[in-house]
């Protein structure tokens, strides 16, 4: 899981949301309240669907995210990741404690997981 997640609130413009998926060449943002609560997604398909027919500068998140978003909490088993990323066919998978955002994670994520166990040394392990 990256514990370092990029989101924006629901009021953000497309074009701030634009920029921060290019600065931080990232693929999506979680949309979040004051206290955390996802309430939605942004992906960059949305980002661009969005974009072929809106004002980018005067359209919010909250008129194209995902929602309600799709999250898994941060005691889930990978197997329950890794099936519901494959399952919902997404990306980004927003990880939430009490419905609040503490991280996100996306299959490169679940690949360094298994690669760390396949070439860890049970030597090492202690």
């Amino acid at each position: 899981m990256t514990e370092k997640v990029v989101s924006v609130a629901a009021t953000a413009s497309l074009t701030d949301i634009a920029e921060i998926l290019v600065d931080a060449q990232i693929g999506g943002v979680p949309v979040v309240e004051r206290d955390g609560r996802v309430v939605g997604f942004v992906s960059e398909i949305d980002l661009m669907d969005a974009l072929l027919r809106d004002d980018p500068s005067h359209t919010p998140a909250k008129e194209v995210m995902t929602t309600p978003p799709i999250v898994i909490d941060e005691f889930a088993p990978t197997d329950d990741v890794m099936a519901l990323l494959r399952e919902r066919k997404i990306h980004h998978l927003p990880v939430v404690r009490a419905g609040r955002l503490v991280g996100i994670i996306t299959p490169l994520d679940v690949l360094r997981y298994f690669v760390g166990l396949v070439t860890s040394d049970p030597l090492d392990a202690g």
